[in-house]
């Protein structure tokens, strides 16, 4: 049955269930029988527990050596390390009753656990042994026991009663909790399938320990960690992909394709008619190993399994056909095996022991984690017995199988005592080999294969083995490991069983013993290596020897997994692995993925993206990887966007439509990404010109400003927008928009940038960030968005502007002799082409487009000067369109109308004939640009093309009707404050002309009123909400739209009252910065409201609100106050309720002018510490809850003291901020105060010792 989220979701809730009951019963009997406390980690004296029988006090005392044995490397203290015992112990148990389960539903053991205390088996061993074993949950106990030591022969790992991690079991009414919840009926088939038992390992640590975890720490902090962060099951059609096209591929071309492997294995892929040169001789299967250095389940061993029994079968045959050693053993001449024929009677014979075989000479694995080597040996077991059963194979006549080849990578034994005490009964030199072995062993729970336990041990043996020794097992010179090994094998077996020894030791000699089998396998070499390793950071440790090393592993796992396993191949072997994809693009894999290409390895990579592996973040990758090759292809594909990626490569398969790239063609590319998106042609660019970056221009890198929220402000919000000492225009990517965009940011550059760079100097010694790339500062050019979700948009860098880290800047080389615009008007034109984009993304579909992606992109004036005027002419028709746009959005230097009000003034000008403008453009560029590269329509897919950047896309935002009008009705606001020029939607001034791209932004829009020229409203900076006002704001709105045919809305007074302020707080956002420039300051309720033009905001701008707008309504209300009470009993019910209210509006305007006179002292505002400071003060009078919040935490930390560099804080804190000025530089040139600041002693350099000092 198939494993969908529903199902996977039904396993995990039992295996939450039934690790709770476990660990809460284990919990329970160590503290209630053996004294110790997994909650606290105490331990009582093993003589204190009087209440307790032989027996247990037998495992008491096996408990505490094991909890010693943990805590011995003092990596984990005793609470930690019982915390390991109750959670081991509980897997061990689950997993054994997991393992009958499953083996019941294969027809290999009779009914033991399905069914609990009523089970078939049970019963008739409860009748057989009478009442001799007690009350029935003892009696099954006994039963459940008598099964694990049958099966312990098989899997000493798992049912190994004295085994350390299965000491426990649990009582009857803890044990028929989990019966139950393994007999649910919601669960029951998924005992008959193979994957079961991985997804049981996946989900014993549940999401929430690993949440816990990456909350805790970014990288895993042990080996525990990281295990329990990479628990993700491998889908089964990814571990049939692999495994065909590594183990199916070799055997498919030992056969010359005469195989039943061809039709058996759905993945491989096969090239039409492809029928390869058969070996002269083939392998004996017996020969061929296959490696999962992070087994974890044995996910890749199970379905390897049924390939190795399908290669079996062809061997036999093959060597009946060509005779007697027709079989290749020359890779094992050590074992001396003997032809299939002599060793075995018949067929028959052969048949029954292939399962056997497979396990013990075939399939290896290893894991960091001692449960995964547990469940991963099980499965392999399950899977052979199925397979005898299957064959009707009786239990009596199938094979005992031998140990395998499984092995969990742990610990090295740290106990010292028992160290020396071994090593005293050890020849000197052995002694001194053990020590070292151990230590080399030392990281191996964190590292695994990556230990590179082959390289080292070689010097090892050449180091403790010189000259002849007179020891016990002293040999002669360079004494070969397995003499040396097979010495510590008996020796630490003899220390293990001696009659002294405790069960430490015996502890101790296990994981020793284990260390030793880890060394032989990693000296192995292997045919296949298929793998799903981990990914993320290292621990600590793995990382500081990961990067001693010059591994690639220490930036990512996965890298080093890469690594080994292609260390560990043989020269025809082939590794199968999904990764991250990650290295196919980043600069950190560069040297991972230049190795791969430079060597030829890759066979197959197919990015499969996001959403494979269950709960994993991470994007996915498969890879097959050989040997050495020259000249070589590889088949790749693109399933990124697919949503069902097991039919999709399936079905790429079936109609062999795989795609085929040279390699030298990704060796071309700078930094050779793996771009899997693009076709073969888009690729080859790269061999047919050269990069952009040297040969034709410079793509630079901007600067950093440290504290955008000091140095950066928007344009609306500073005195003089045209005093270039003090601001110059800011390019900081902003929001996507080809061709052109106007930025509306200002950099704080007095006297050089001395506060900014002083501010550099003290954070990091040097200036070199803030002036990074300024030798180009002012120079006009091309600029893109470093990070975009939509795309890349290259576009014009006008003049005199400094540019940041978030929009990277493009400038010709040695254009002096040519026309230099008309140069960038045509690069400009072929770089906002979907083939452009193409080869962007080339190097990564990331939102943020690095220098390297376009300083990489192939192409130059050799190939340009052809269709340079073309596209120059393109270019200039995509900057008068975007020019329009930015004509209707008022925050934009290039302001003249919003679009409602340009609509009716020029009929012409409308968004949706720029957009139908915008589309047949883009059509036209990208004819000449696929004419340009010499490539077609079908190298860029019709998919691919609409995964790109949409035309639309030029306009910033899709606008509604209701955004029209409020743009519409905000720009009348304008004009009454003077802001804006009403004769231009008059006719009464003459639109002007399309300004230069290249030169500079103009310090006013065009929409703006001219200095000197006379306002509509003549004002002092305050409008008012209060009808009949002569400066009453509604009605001055009202006769702007009047005045230029622009339809009145009824609700305008209502619109101002309830929806302007959000509505312009929103549009006066940007780059996170929000800076409204219409301040409505109102009574309580909003009865009454100023609206205060920031632009115009002077110390005396609370002063003119209270004399000429609050006071003289306050004594109107009075006066009609006054009135009403003087009309005593005479006053109607209306005229009552008209007086409440006037007495509650009189109280309100109190208020406001109360709070105005207490602020006006002290306000001082100055535009350019920008909108949200100057604002701040008087946060209790804005009724707007999210902006008074804003200004209210602003208030906050201007009293803190985190904005003292404002002039507003010298305002209101001068000792504070000057005593700060004598220790920041900064500070004192903000405030001009260089004179205090206090120059401190230079630190006095160490004297360098002299060699062979201490």
């Amino acid at each position: 049955m198939a494993f969908d989220q529903a199902t996977r979701n039904r396993l995990q809730r039992f295996v939450n269930d039934a690790r709770r009951v476990l660990e809460e019963e284990f919990t329970r009997q160590l503290q209630n029988d053996f004294g110790l406390d997994p909650n606290s980690g105490t331990v009582a004296e093993l003589a204190s527990l009087r209440h307790i029988n032989d027996a247990q006090r037998e495992t008491a005392r096996i408990l505490r050596d094991t909890l010693a044995h943990y805590t011995a490397s003092g990596d984990m203290n005793a609470m930690q390390g019982l915390d390991r015992i109750v959670r081991e112990q509980a897997f061990t148990v689950l997993n054994r009753l997991a393992a009958l389960r499953m083996a019941e539903a294969r027809g290999l053991l009779v009914e033991s656990v399905g069914n609990g205390f009523q089970a078939k088996g049970f019963q008739l061993y409860a009748r057989l042994a009478g009442t001799g074993l007690g009350e029935t949950g003892d009696a099954y106990r006994t039963y459940l026991f008598s099964v694990f030591d049958e099966l312990s022969q098989d899997l000493p790992g798992l049912f190994d009663r004295y085994s350390p991690q299965g000491r426990l079991f649990p009582r009857e009414a803890a044990l028929l909790q989990v019966l139950n919840l393994i007999n649910d009926a919601d669960i029951a088939p998924l005992w008959s399938e193979d994957e079961t038992i991985g997804w049981i390992y996946q989900y014993f640590n549940s999401k929430e320990e690993r949440k816990a975890m990456r909350d805790a720490s970014q990288a895993p902090r042990n080996s525990r960690e990281l295990a329990v962060r990479n628990q993700f099951f491998t889908p089964r059609y990814v571990v049939e992909f692999l495994v065909d096209n590594t183990l199916g591929r070799l055997w498919f071309n030992a056969t010359g394709g005469a195989t039943g492997l061809r039709e058996r294995c759905q993945y491989l892929l096969v090239k039409p008619n492809e029928t390869p040169q058969a070996a002269t001789k083939l392998r004996d299967p017996r020969t061929l190993k296959l490696l999962d250095p992070a087994c974890g389940s044995m996910h890749f061993g199970l379905y390897a399994f049924d390939l190795f029994a399908e290669i079996y079968r062809e061997a036999w045959a093959w060597e009946q056909q060509h005779g007697p050693g027709s079989l290749d053993v020359s890779t094992q001449p050590q074992a001396a095996l003997k032809p299939l024929s002599q060793t075995y009677e018949d067929e028959a014979a052969f048949l029954r022991d292939v399962p056997r075989l497979i396990i013990e000479h075939n399939i290896y694995g290893v894991d960091i984690d001692p449960r995964a080597a547990q469940i991963a040996s099980l499965a392999l077991w399950l899977r052979a017995q199925r397979a005898w059963h299957d064959a009707g194979v009786k239990a009596k006549d199938r094979p005992l199988i031998g140990r395998g080849h499984v092995v969990a990578a742990i610990a090295p034994p740290a106990e010292r005592e028992l160290r020396q005490q071994f090593a005293a009964n050890l020849d000197q030199r052995d002694a001194e080999l053990f020590e070292e072995t151990l230590h080399l062993l030392k990281g191996l729970p964190e590292l695994g294969v990556l230990l590179q336990v082959e390289r080292e041990l070689p010097h090892l043996i050449r180091q403790v083995y010189v000259g002849k020794g007179t020891g016990l097992f002293a040999q002669q010179e360079q004494e070969s490991w397995q003499q040396a090994e097979a010495r510590l094998r008996e020796a630490l077996t003899e220390f293990a069983q001696a009659a002294k020894s405790t069960y430490q030791g015996r502890l101790f000699a296990q994981d020793a013993l284990q260390g030793l089998r880890l060394i032989d396998l990693c000296r192995e070499v292997f045919d296949v290596v298929v793998m799903n390793p981990p990914f993320g950071q290292p621990t600590p440790y793995a990382m500081q020897f990961l990067k001693d090393r010059g591994s690639d592993g220490w930036k990512d796992v996965y890298a080093g997994f890469f690594e080994a396993a292609l260390r560990l191949l043989s020269d025809k072997g082939l590794v199968g692995a999904i990764t991250s994809s990650q290295y196919f693009h980043t600069r950190q894999m560069a040297k991972l993925r230049g190795d791969f290409v430079a060597f030829g390895r890759p066979r197959i990579i197919v990015d499969l993206g996001p959403d494979v592996l269950d709960d994993a973040t991470v994007q996915t990758s498969l890879a097959v990887l050989g040997g050495r090759r020259e000249d070589a292809d590889m088949f790749y594909a693109d399933l990124f966007d697919v949503p069902n990626k097991e039919l999709e490569i399936r079905r790429i398969l079936g109609d062999k439509e795989m795609a085929q790239l040279s390699l030298k063609d990704l060796d071309a590319i700078p930094g050779k990404p793996f771009c899997l998106h693009a076709s073969s042609r888009v690729l080859s660019q790269w061999r047919l010109d050269t990069t952009l970056d040297p040969h034709t221009a410079t793509v630079a890198t901007g600067n950093h400003t440290f504290d955008d929220e000091r140095f950066l402000r928007l344009r609306h919000e500073v005195e003089r927008v045209d005093d270039l000492d003090a601001w110059t225009a800011f390019e900081k990517g902003g929001e996507y928009q080809p061709f052109l965009s106007s930025t509306p940011l200002l950099l704080q550059w007095k006297k050089d940038g001395a506060e900014l760079r002083e501010l550099n100097i003290a954070a990091y010694g040097s200036d070199a960030q803030v002036m990074q790339s300024s030798k180009f500062w002012k120079r006009f050019g091309l600029c893109y968005t470093h990070v975009s979700s939509v795309g890349f948009s290259p576009r014009v860098l006008p003049s005199n502007v400094i540019f940041s880290s978030e929009s990277i800047s493009i400038f010709l080389n040695d254009c002096d002799h040519r026309d230099a615009r008309q140069d960038y008007l045509a690069l400009l034109g072929f770089m906002t082409s979907t083939a452009a984009q193409e080869l962007v993304s080339v190097f990564g579909r990331y939102r943020k487009i690095e220098n390297r992606a376009v300083s990489g992109m192939p192409i130059s004036f050799r190939r340009l000067d052809q269709f340079a005027s073309e596209f120059a002419s393109l270019a200039r028709s995509g900057i008068g369109l975007c020019l329009k746009l930015e004509s209707m959005d008022e925050t934009s230097s290039y302001f003249q109308l919003p679009d409602s009000v340009a609509e009716i003034a020029r009929s012409h000008l409308s968004r949706d004939q720029i957009s139908r403008d915008l589309t047949d453009l883009y059509q036209l560029i990208d004819e000449l640009a696929d004419q340009c590269l010499g490539i077609s329509e079908s190298d860029l897919t019709e998919a691919r093309r609409a995964s790109l950047v949409p035309q639309f896309s030029a306009f910033r935002e899709i606008r509604s009707e209701k955004d029209r009008k409020g743009d519409m009705l905000m720009w009348a606001i304008g004009v009454t404050f003077g802001r804006f020029d009403w004769r231009l939607a008059t006719g009464e001034r003459a639109a002007p002309a399309e300004p230069e791209p290249f030169d500079s932004l103009p310090a006013l829009s065009p929409g703006m009123l001219p200095d000197g020229a006379a306002p509509f409203h003549a004002h002092a900076g305050i409008l008012v909400d209060d009808p009949g006002h002569p400066h009453d704001l509604a009605r001055m709105g009202e006769e702007v739209l009047a005045r230029v045919d622009a339809p009145v809305p009824d609700d305008l007074r209502r619109w101002l009252q309830r929806d302007f302020f959000p509505f312009h707080l929103k549009r006066y956002s940007k780059s996170r910065r929000k800076a409204p420039i219409y301040w409505p300051l109102s009574t309580t309720s909003g009865s009454y409201t100023l609206w205060v033009y920031y632009p115009s905001l002077t110390s005396q701008t609370l002063y003119t609100a209270i004399n000429d707008f609050v006071e003289p309504k306050l004594k109107q209300v009075g006066a009609d106050v006054t009135a009403l009470r003087n009309k005593g009993s005479a006053r109607t019910r209306d005229d009552e309720k008209q007086f409440e209210a006037l007495q509650a509006f009189e109280l309100e305007l109190i208020e406001l002018r109360d709070t105005l006179l207490k602020l006006a002292p002290s306000y001082k505002p100055k535009h350019d510490d920008g909108v949200q400071i100057s604002a701040a003060p008087l946060w209790p009078l804005f009724r707007h809850k999210p902006w008074q919040k804003v200004l209210k935490d602003t208030w906050a930390k201007l009293e803190k003291g985190d904005y003292d560099w404002a002039h507003l804080a010298m305002n209101y804190w001068p000792e504070r901020v000057r005593e700060k000025c004598k220790t920041d530089k900064s500070l004192a040139i903000a405030h001009g105060l260089e004179d205090l600041y206090i120059e401190p002693p230079p630190k006095e350099k160490k004297a360098r010792k002299k060699k062979g000092e201490a």
